[in-house]
C-alpha cells in the first residue's frame, strides 16, 4: 500500500514538474536600465522616408521599406557607414511594380532581394549586383503565391526552407496569423497550429534564430511569448506581468528580434487604440528569462538586429527618425 501511495505521489509530482517546464510567470519586469544617450541618430542624407517604415539587415546592407511612399518604395544603404546607395522598387499595378508592399527577405548567395506585393499576390526579385550595375534592370517574378498563406515576415534560408510569420485571409474582414516554415518553390507552408487557449484572434510579432534552433512569438494582444523549436513544437509559454487571459484591450509586443542568444523585443502596455507606442525593449534569454528592460525614452516603431555590428536599428516616432543602439554591452552582461 506504501508502495501505491510513493508510486502515486511520484506520478503527480512529475506532472506538475513538465507543467512547469512549459510555462514560465514574470511577476515584475524591473530591471530597467535607461539607455536615452545610448541612442545614436542614422543620418539618412536627402532621402525623404515616411514616419512609419521598417528597416531590415540584408547582408552588407540596411534596407529600408517605405510603405507609404509614392515613388520608390525601398531604399539602400551601407550598414557599415549608413551612406545611401539606390532606391528600388516602383510604386503601381504593373506586373513589374508593386501595389501592396508587404515583407523582405533576403538571399545572401545570390545577392537577391525578394519582394512581396499583398495585392497582386507575388513576389518580386531583384538582384542588387545587377541593379548596381544597369540602371535600366527591372525585376523578375520569382512566385505566385494566389490565395495560399502568405508570409508577413520571414527569413529565407534556401528556395525550399524558410521561417515565418505567416497571413491566411479567412473573409473580406478577418485574417489568421501563425508561424511556421515554408518552401518557396512550392508556396507550400506548413504552419503552427498552436494557439493559446485564451487567444482568439491570435496577432504576433515573429522573430528565429536556425542557429539556435528557437522561433518566437511575441503576442501583441496579451502579455504572452511563446517559444518553439524549428520543428514547430511549443517549449514554453512565458506570462507577463500585465498578463490576463480574459484580455485587457491593450497592445502589448510591438516588434521582436534574435540578438545573438537573446530575445529583444518592444512593449506597449497600452490601450489598443490609444497609446503613446512603445518606448521599452524587454530583454529574454531563449529560455524565456526575463533579463533586463532598456528604457529607450523614445516611441519605437520598428527594428531590426545587425548581428555584424552588434546593433538594434530602429525606426523612432521622435526627434530621430532613424537610430541604433551598440548592443555588446547590454546582451552580453
Amino acid at each position: 500500500m506504501k508502495a501505491l501511495l510513493y508510486l502515486l505521489m511520484f506520478l503527480l509530482c512529475s506532472a506538475c514538474s513538465s507543467k512547469g517546464k512549459n510555462e514560465k510567470w514574470h511577476k515584475q519586469r524591473s530591471n530597467i536600465v535607461n539607455v536615452k544617450d545610448d541612442v545614436k541618430e542614422i543620418d539618412m542624407e536627402d532621402v525623404l522616408i515616411g514616419a512609419v517604415a521598417k528597416p531590415y539587415i540584408c547582408g552588407k546592407y540596411l534596407v529600408i521599406v517605405d510603405c507609404k511612399s509614392v515613388d520608390k518604395l525601398i531604399h539602400v544603404f551601407d550598414k557599415q557607414t549608413f551612406k545611401y546607395i539606390l532606391s528600388l522598387g516602383d510604386m503601381g499595378q504593373g506586373p513589374k511594380e508593386i501595389t501592396v508592399i508587404g515583407s523582405i527577405a533576403w538571399n545572401e548567395k545570390e545577392h537577391d532581394l525578394y519582394v512581396t506585393d499583398n495585392a497582386q499576390h507575388q513576389i518580386l526579385r531583384y538582384n542588387l549586383d545587377s541593379l548596381l550595375n544597369d540602371p535600366l534592370y527591372v525585376p523578375t517574378v520569382k512566385l505566385k503565391f494566389g490565395n495560399a498563406a502568405f508570409p508577413d515576415n520571414y527569413y529565407y534560408i534556401n528556395d525550399t526552407l524558410s521561417y515565418g510569420s505567416f497571413i491566411q485571409v479567412t473573409s473580406s474582414s478577418s485574417f489568421e496569423q501563425t508561424s511556421g516554415k515554408w518552401n518557396m518553390m512550392t508556396g507550400e507552408a506548413k504552419l503552427i497550429d498552436y494557439v493559446h487557449p485564451a487567444d482568439k484572434k491570435k496577432r504576433i510579432a515573429f522573430a528565429v534564430s536556425p542557429k539556435y534552433n528557437t522561433l518566437v512569438e511575441c503576442n501583441r494582444r496579451y502579455d504572452l511569448i511563446s517559444l518553439y523549436n524549428l520543428v514547430g513544437e511549443l517549449q514554453c509559454n512565458v506570462y507577463g506581468p500585465n498578463w490576463d487571459k480574459n484580455g485587457d484591450r491593450k497592445e502589448h509586443f510591438g516588434d521582436a528580434a534574435i540578438c545573438d542568444d537573446k530575445i529583444v523585443a518592444s512593449y506597449v502596455g497600452g490601450d489598443w487604440n490609444h497609446n503613446d507606442g512603445a518606448k521599452v525593449l524587454h530583454v529574454f534569454n531563449l529560455a524565456g528569462d526575463y533579463l533586463k528592460t532598456l528604457d529607450v525614452g523614445r516611441e519605437i516603431n520598428r527594428l531590426c538586429y545587425d548581428e555584424e555590428n552588434k546593433r538594434i536599428i530602429m525606426n523612432l516616432d521622435s526627434e530621430y527618425q532613424f537610430a541604433y543602439i551598440e548592443m555588446e554591452k547590454y546582451i552580453n552582461n
